[in-house]
């Protein structure tokens, strides 16, 4: 599988090996919590979004991607609704 600049996300350090590695200022920054609804707007492999959802909140993720959205789709149906897609 590709990434929309032609990388193999299945490579080594590609988009299935992403680390988020500001994921704790980002939370911290966002401090997400049930009942609110977070963008997050660089969807890639879905680290972000992924400890967002497990604080409660909602996400609406957006990447230009195709594939990315297509391999978000198992945890957006996971999420019970708290995750949309575009």
């Amino acid at each position: 599988m590709t990434a929309g600049h032609g990388e193999d996300i299945n490579a080594v350090g590609g988009l299935a090996r992403h680390i988020p590695v500001l994921l704790a200022e980002v939370l911290e920054a966002l401090s997400p919590k049930a009942g609110d609804l977070i963008v997050d707007g660089t969807f890639g492999a879905g680290g972000y979004t992924r400890a967002i959802l497990a604080s409660g909140a909602s996400v609406v993720a957006i990447d230009r991607d195709p594939d990315a959205i297509a391999a978000g789709r198992s945890l957006e149906q996971q999420s019970g609704g708290s995750l949309t897609l575009v």
